[in-house]
Order: C-alpha cells, then sequence, then structure tokens
C-alpha cells in the first residue's frame, strides 16, 4: 500500500522532533498514580569537550535518506538541554554517565589537568559516572583527586601544578567532582576492595534504584601500566551479577548498570532506533546479565545506538564528546516496584556554531531542529578557560601543505599516524649525550586523537588536541628478532580486531591476512632503508612511554635495553614542525597488506 508524500514528511518531522527533545508537556507527578516515570539522561565518553567540538552530527530528514548533519555539541548547549529534559520530570529525573568523562582532552581543559570538565560537569548537575578507561590516562591517584578535590601536585621542575596557573582555579581551591564515580570491578589487590564505590542507590518517588557502574576488563592494556599497578579489572558479567542478589537485599526492584564498554551498528544517522547490525563485546556482556539487569547504558566504542535485546534488555550509547544526550523513561510500578515498561530515544544537542564545509556556508537545520540557547553559567566557565589557554593555544606552530588524518589504509596506515612516527624519529636522532640515534619510530593508533585537516596553518592547541596525553619519547635498543615479534603482537590476544602500530619513513614490511596469528608477518619483509632486519642485529626504536611500559599489550618494548627517556611526545612534535616549516604529507606504503 502506497504511502502518501506528505503524509511521510509529516510523520517524519513529528518523529524527528520527538527525537530532538520536544515534547507536549510535563509529565504529573500524581502520588495516586498506580505508576512513577523515573527519567535518565545519560552522556558517555565526553572527553573534556566543554567547548564545541566541532563535528556534526547525522540527522534523518525527508530530503537525503543518509541524513543531514547538524552542528552540535559544548557543554553550555549540552546544559541548556539538560535542563529542559529534566523539566519534562521534574524530581524524578538523574544524570548519569557511562565513563571517559575525562582524559583525551582538548587544551582548554588538559591544560588544567580537567578540573574545568569536572567543574562544567558539576554545574550541569551530573549526578553518577561509571570509571572509563581514559579516567587512569594519569594513573589512579589523580583519578582520586579528581573525585575528591585538591590540587594537582607540583612536578619536580616547577612547570605544572602551580596553583592559580594550571591547577585550583577558583580561588586556590578545587573541590573536586560532586557527582559520584563507580568502579566496581576495579579492586585493590591487597585489600581487596573496590577502588571506588561499586554501586549508588537512589530513592525516586518511592522507588530504589540501583545503579552498577564499571569500566571495561581490559582498561589494564589500555592505559600506562605503572598507573593502575595494584589494582585488579575484573570480568564485567561476574561483577554485575554477583551485586544484584545484595542489592535486592536493601530494596532495590530496578536495576541499572552504567558501563564503559560498548558496540556498534550499521546505522546511516545517529538517531536509528531500528539497531541495524548491531555487534561488539557490549552485546555478549548484556546477553548474559541477570535478568533483573533491564538497562544497560553503555560507552567506550563512541556509537550512537539505541537497542533492544530479544529478552527485552534496552541496551543505549550517546556518541561521543556531548554531540547527543539518551533520554531513558522507565515506568514503575507504584506498589511492587517492577519495571513495567521502558523507552530510549537519543536527543541532539543543537549547537548555533556554524559547521566547516568546502564551499558556501553551512546547510539550514533540517525541519524539527532548531539551535538551543547556551547555559549562560557554563559559557562563562568555559570561556574563562579559553581565554586562560589562549594565547598557549593560538601560538602558530607550522603548516601542512595539506590535509593529516587518521583514516587507515587497508595495510593499516594513515598519513598522520606516520607524520608523528616520523616525528618520534627526528626527536629520538637529536642526541647530545653521545647516545646511538633513532633508525625506527612507532606510535600507536590509540594516541592520535585529532585529525589536522581543517587549516592548512597548524596551532599548538590544535596538536595538542592530537596528542593530549603528555607521554615522553622513549629510546631503546631491540634485537632484529624482538622487532619481529613485536609486528606480531599486532594480532596477539585481540579477538575482534587488530591494533596495528604506525611506523617511520625507511621501516617497512608486509603481512598477509590469511596466514595464522603469529606468522602474519611475511618471512623477509622487514626491511630499514631496503636492507632486510636480521634477527642477531641490534636496532635503535623511539616510541611514547605508553608503549614503553607495554601499553596496548606490546610486552616486547618492555624488553629494551639501554633504555633513555627524552621529551614529551607533543614537544617533540612542535619541534619538527618548527624545523620543516611547512610539513609535507608523508608518502605511504610503507605497510603492504596481502589479503
Amino acid at each position: 500500500m502506497a504511502t502518501h508524500p506528505l503524509r511521510s514528511v509529516v510523520a517524519l518531522f513529528l518523529c524527528t522532533a520527538a527525537l530532538q527533545g520536544a515534547a507536549p508537556g510535563a509529565w504529573a507527578d500524581d502520588k495516586a498514580s498506580p505508576s512513577v516515570r523515573i527519567s535518565l539522561l545519560a552522556i558517555n565518553d565526553f572527553h573534556g569537550n566543554i567547548a564545541p567540538p566541532g563535528i556534526a552530527v547525522p540527522v534523518p530528514d525527508a530530503s537525503d535518506p543518509a541524513g543531514v548533519r547538524v552542528s552540535a555539541g559544548g557543554a553550555a548547549y549540552l546544559s541548556t538541554l539538560v535542563r529542559q529534559q529534566k523539566a519534562l520530570n521534574p524530581g524524578n529525573t538523574l544524570v548519569v554517565g557511562a565513563g571517559d568523562l575525562l582524559g583525551a582532552t582538548p587544551l582548554v581543559s588538559g591544560l588544567f589537568h580537567d578540573e574545568p570538565t569536572v567543574e562544567v560537569l558539576n554545574q550541569i548537575g551530573l549526578d553518577i559516572s561509571s570509571v572509563g578507561n581514559h579516567e587512569f590516562d594519569k594513573g589512579a591517584a589523580e583519578l582520586m583527586r579528581l573525585q575528591n578535590g585538591g590540587c594537582y601536585p607540583r612536578s619536580a621542575d616547577g612547570s605544572s601544578g602551580v596553583v592559580g596557573v594550571d591547577t585550583c582555579m577558583n580561588q586556590g581551591r578545587f573541590e573536586g567532582a560532586r557527582f559520584i564515580y563507580l568502579a566496581a570491578n576495579v579492586i585493590h589487590k591487597a585489600s581487596g576492595k573496590t577502588l571506588l564505590a561499586p554501586y549508588e542507590v537512589r530513592d525516586i518517588d518511592g522507588i530504589r534504584i540501583g545503579f552498577i557502574g564499571l569500566t571495561l576488563r581490559g582498561t589494564p592494556a589500555m592505559v600506562m601500566p605503572s598507573g593502575v599497578a595494584g589494582l585488579e579489572f575484573r570480568d564485567e558479567v561476574r561483577t554485575i551479577n554477583a551485586l544484584v542478589p545484595e542489592l535486592k537485599a536493601q530494596g532495590v526492584s530496578v536495576f541499572v548498570v552504567l558501563i564503559h564498554q560498548g558496540g556498534q551498528t550499521t546505522a546511516r544517522t545517529a538517531l536509528d532506533k531500528s539497531c541495524p547490525g548491531f555487534s561488539g563485546d557490549i552485546v555478549d556482556i548484556a546477553d548474559r546479565l541477570d535478568p533483573a539487569v533491564q538497562v544497560v547504558i553503555s560507552g567506550h566504542t563512541h556509537q550512537e545506538y539505541v537497542c533492544t535485546r530479544p529478552d527485552g534488555r534496552l541496551i543505549t550509547q550517546s556518541g561521543f564528546y556531548g554531540r547527543l544526550l539518551t533520554r531513558i523513561d522507565l515506568t514503575v510500578e507504584r506498589a511492587t516496584g517492577k519495571l513495567i515498561a521502558k523507552d530510549a530515544n537519543n536527543l541532539v544537542v543543537v549547537n548555533d556554531q556554524p559547521l566547516k564545509v568546502a564551499v558556501g556556508n553551512s546547510p539550514p537545520l533540517p525541519a524539527g531542529y532548531s539551535a538551543l540557547a547556551p547555559d549562560p553559567q557554563i559559557a562563562a566557565i568555559v570561556r574563562r578557560y579559553g581565554d586562560l589557554s589562549a594565547t598557549i593555544a593560538d601560538l602558530p606552530i607550522g603548516r601542512i601543505a595539506g590535509p593529516l588524518d587518521r583514516q587507515p589504509t587497508p595495510g593499516g596506515e594513515s598519513t598522520l599516524g606516520a607524520l608523528i612516527s616520523d616525528a618520534f624519529l627526528a626527536g629520538a636522532s637529536r642526541t647530545a649525550d653521545g647516545a646511538a640515534p633513532a633508525q625506527i619510530a612507532f606510535t600507536n593508533p590509540g594516541g592520535v586523537r585529532a585529525d589536522l585537516n581543517s587549516t592548512l596553518s597548524v596551532s599548538y592547541g590544535q596538536l595538542f588536541s592530537v596528542m593530549p596525553f603528555n607521554n615522553a619519547l622513549v629510546s631503546m635498543d631491540l634485537t632484529g628478532a624482538q622487532l619481529l615479534r613485536l609486528l606480531e603482537q599486532q594480532w596477539q590476544g585481540r579477538a575482534t580486531r587488530s591494533l596495528l602500530l604506525h611506523v617511520s619513513e625507511g621501516f617497512s614490511y608486509s603481512w598477509d591476512a590469511a596466514r595464522p596469528v603469529g606468522q602474519r608477518v611475511l618471512p623477509g619483509s622487514a626491511t630499514l632503508h631496503g636492507e632486510p632486519i636480521r634477527a642477531d642485529a641490534i636496532y635503535r626504536v623511539a616510541t611514547n612511554s605508553y608503549l614503553a611500559e607495554g601499553g596496548d599489550g606490546f610486552s616486547v618494548f618492555k624488553q629494551g635495553k639501554n633504555v633513555q627517556t627524552g621529551e614529551l611526545d607533543s614537544v617533540v612534535l612542535k619541534l619538527y614542525f618548527r624545523a620543516k616549516g611547512v610539513v609535507q604529507v608523508p608518502t605511504l606504503g610503507r605497510i603492504t597488506r596481502l589479503n
């Protein structure tokens, strides 16, 4: 049966308006009603993007099935949307997070050790969040400081931890997070106790709702090993299921999991609720949870989805950088505390910032969308830290001859990854103490956080966004045999994907996807300046301190000899730009993939 075109457009308009957050009015708080409506507003993977991130969201539109790009994000706009959504269910709404709210942040937050992000989230009204792997970027002690307050410790050279300069920017104080971080599966090995609270119980209109928060079990392989020394990251499913009886004994009848682990779909727009091709680690985790857990708020994979499993369990994620807000509505029977209905929608945090387009102005907003007014209090906080960091952020570093991005080739290379590896090689080749210069350099794709493709002039703020972790450059000696084992570790112990390192100019190899793990590098294909790598020869290798400690599972780096620590990686990249003046787009073809 054919559908009238006008009817389709009207239906799409109504659907889009509802997804954006329009509603006929607030729900009445009727104590005599047989049911209670509880609303959750969820974010994940915010990564300190308190200013608009400049990344669009594709939304459905009648004119284009592939969607229309809408400028979204920014804490001031997110705050307005949160306030609007709270007003629809006053007193019965909580704001929650699923980890990576901090870490890998832009300069406006990272320069001040993420205190600005905590300050902003406090003002927005975040109540509870799980930790993510990036909350451990600077170690467990720094995570606890951000939770409990106090100034960042002063460095030995006095370059950081200076009150009023890069920490404790509010009358010499930093109060810490008013929201509660949960980490049910992060355990002190010595005491057997959790690093942070495992769960939080809230009473909402007579209903006890329990939140269990945790990060992915694989976190230790994603952060500096020294930062999580003495901690154990336990299995997600066993941790959650073990806590359900304990919470039931406290009268909890509604269970929500906040977990920093996720999946992905093949949806073409951010608001597609059909959940096509849903896959990933979160699916297996959710399907093995105690039946009492009916809501799973996820993160980590930077995807947008609202999915319902065959057993009715709801799984959501709001993407990344605060561009979306997930609204979850739970209807609970008042007499029994039983969850009788649930629904969720991702809402776009539409801002009024122009999109970067190749030609002309930003496209108009599609029907049913309008820009949110920025919250003036949050906007003032963001503006203050933006002004404080502007002198450094706007400092010109150099120019690029063309766009540099993280898009991988079939072999696993990218232009930006290759450039950083070349910069590492150059930085580790400048030695003033007689040490041997580096011959090969590696960097990990997870350490490269933003592209350099919006302008040919590059500032320090842009470089910081590319490399925000402040890892040090480390040089070491590895044998040729160790180098080959290192390359094989790109596939070992990785159930669903490989993790290919970016390599510097002059080093090359070929790998065959059809060969078994542990034997994928073609024998004899690894060369340095055209000469085969010899198993018994010694090679000087440079990388960042994260990989040097065995990060991402690359344990071979920990076997290096004559280890030497140099400049911060961001400083190395800055010096490379200044030395070059105009940085050319690197030639790829260093890594060749077969099959």
